[in-house]
């Protein structure tokens, strides 16, 4: 009984360290990342988009945030960013960071025209960018080497029965069976 109560708890410190080490990109109502609630605003709603870099640093990652098909009166106005990078949070978006960053570092805005009646608990995910070949949601290192990152979860108009800040499910599926899910 000790040996695999030993054995589960060296899974759970070695979960534990993997993801301290683990890149993160989420959507927040704040710049700091810390609420994943997102309350519709009128006229406008700003989402955040927040990558948690951990201590070994990030150059640059690579992702999408299309709206969501159940934020029904919402409309994608446009994105600001302190980077200048082409590409948009709703088709693919490649952010270079111009150092090497660590910490919750703010790369994206998005902002949205809404009538502030949509139905809660909208799952909101960050996806990979379409646009690169892998897949995945991706991250340049402080060596440039690209590795992969986890895409979380947030909520429009959440309330406690809807938790948000959890990574973004793994299916396997094609690019258009992730697009269909997000067409109006």
């Amino acid at each position: 009984m000790k040996i695999i109560i030993t054995a589960g708890l060296f899974g759970l410190l070695w979960l534990a360290a993997a993801s301290a080490q683990c890149h993160t990109i989420g959507l927040y109502a704040d710049t700091g990342g810390t609420s994943c609630n997102i309350s519709e605003t009128l006229p406008l709603t700003f989402v955040y988009v927040v990558h948690h870099i951990p201590p070994s640093g990030a150059t640059g990652c690579s992702f999408s945030a299309p709206k969501p098909v159940c934020w029904t009166d919402a409309t994608w106005i446009y994105d600001t960013e302190p980077y200048s990078w082409p590409g948009t949070s709703q088709t693919g978006k490649t952010i270079g960071y111009g150092s090497c960053k660590t910490g919750s570092l703010h790369i994206l805005t998005i902002i949205y025209f809404s009538h502030g009646v949509s139905e809660p608990c909208c799952l909101y995910p960050v996806l990979p960018d379409p646009w690169v070949p892998s897949g995945q949601i991706e991250v340049a290192d402080c060596d440039y080497n690209v590795v992969p990152a986890v895409g979380l979860m947030a909520t429009v108009n959440g309330n406690s029965t809807c938790p948000c800040d959890y990574p973004v499910p793994a299916d396997e599926t094609t690019w258009g069976g992730v697009k269909a899910l997000y067409t109006e």
